[in-house]
């Protein structure tokens, strides 16, 4: 599984715009903030799985949620799928903010 840390994925930001960030989290959690610019998906949502898997698989994806649990789990899925590009952010948006990075409500 790739996990990726909150300065490799600003890298990702700022070299690749056509990377797509996905916000795995609740709506209610969401409503607290994301990263700037991310899409939101619900896990827990059960169509996530058949909607995320109808993406392109050679694009660039990073998943977070609140801490990392939930990306843990999904990543290698995916990567067994046929992404050959999808990341977890390290400590999720938790991580992101500690760090003094702005979030989008």
């Amino acid at each position: 599984m790739a996990s990726i840390n909150v300065q490799k994925l600003k890298e990702l930001m700022a070299k690749q715009p056509d990377l797509a960030i996905i916000d795995v989290r609740t709506e209610a959690e969401v409503r607290t903030g994301r990263i700037p610019n991310a899409e939101w998906m619900d896990i827990s949502d059960r169509k996530f799985l058949p909607k995320f898997l109808s993406f392109p698989k050679d694009k660039t994806y990073c998943l977070y949620c609140a801490s990392g649990g939930r990306t843990m789990m999904i990543v290698p899925f995916l990567e067994l799928n046929g992404f050959s590009r999808v990341y977890e952010l390290d400590g999720g948006i938790m991580q992101w903010i500690s760090e003094g990075n702005p979030i989008q409500k």
